[in-house]
């Protein structure tokens, strides 16, 4: 991959990461089902461990709820079909509790698609 091929990748994913945020606190949960690989393996804070399934489920049902998410920092670089992102942010959920955590998401590209598949939030 040429540099300008790389940047715009890069500049993909952090664009869709943004979007991605977007869609929780605005309720769009069919755009981040959509985003997440059937596979995706959430690793939270305490180290419980999440499937798409479940997570999906917890955002429909309203049992975990993203008031305001606000980005800090973040990078991404991508290798072939993958890419590496470590982003800080501060997650205001469940009308009160608010995190500032920083973590690692990984996608790939499927049929031309990014998917995410991995979320790390080290504890």
């Amino acid at each position: 991959m040429n540099a300008f091929a790389q940047s715009k990748a890069e500049t993909e994913i952090l664009n869709l990461s943004l979007d991605k945020f977007r869609w929780k606190t605005e309720g769009k949960i069919d755009l981040v089902e959509d985003l997440f690989d059937d596979e995706l393996v959430f690793i939270h804070i305490t180290g419980h461990t999440t499937s798409k399934k479940e997570w999906i489920g917890q955002m429909k049902s309203g049992s975990f709820v993203y008031d305001k998410i606000e980005l800090k920092e973040h990078s991404s670089k991508i290798y072939g079909n993958t890419a590496v992102l470590v982003e800080k942010a501060k997650f205001s959920v469940n009308g009160g509790s608010v995190y500032k955590l920083v973590y690692t998401e990984i996608y790939t590209k499927k049929n031309e698609k990014w998917k995410l598949i991995n979320i790390h939030i080290p504890h």
